[in-house]
């Protein structure tokens, strides 16, 4: 379907079960991690996660701590092998400063959060 052809409820319909079934399965995506020199995965993160991430001092690095599924992140012996006291002090220990902001972008851009909607340019006759 073109950028600038109106949904109809037809469209919407006839799409039903497509729309449902990727509702099911979190979006995953791969990101190259230069510091790690390795490709860590991603999910989108769910309203909740977002809402959350929005709302703190350190939400891209509590995004990025509940959205990297691999490596898993949340991996009690992966935390005590780098030291950390708290859980997310992994995120800090494993990436650069710069990448953080980046891998919570592209998750949230997973989820639609960031470049999901674009405005329509209209036609002049």
């Amino acid at each position: 379907m073109n950028k600038n052809t109106a949904l109809t409820l037809k469209d919407i319909i006839a799409k039903k079960q497509a729309i449902l079934e990727s509702k099911k399965t979190p979006k995953t995506a791969q990101l190259y991690i230069k510091s790690l020199d390795g490709v860590i995965t991603i999910k989108a993160p769910d309203a909740g996660i977002a809402q959350d991430a929005v709302g703190m001092d350190n939400g891209d690095i509590y995004a990025v701590y509940q959205c990297v599924i691999e490596p898993n992140l949340k991996d009690k012996e992966l935390q005590a092998e780098f030291g950390c006291i708290e859980p997310m002090d992994i995120v800090k220990v494993l990436f650069d400063e710069g990448e953080i902001p980046q891998i919570a972008q592209e998750a949230l851009k997973l989820a639609g959060y960031i470049d999901g909607v674009e405005k329509v340019k209209e036609i002049k006759n």
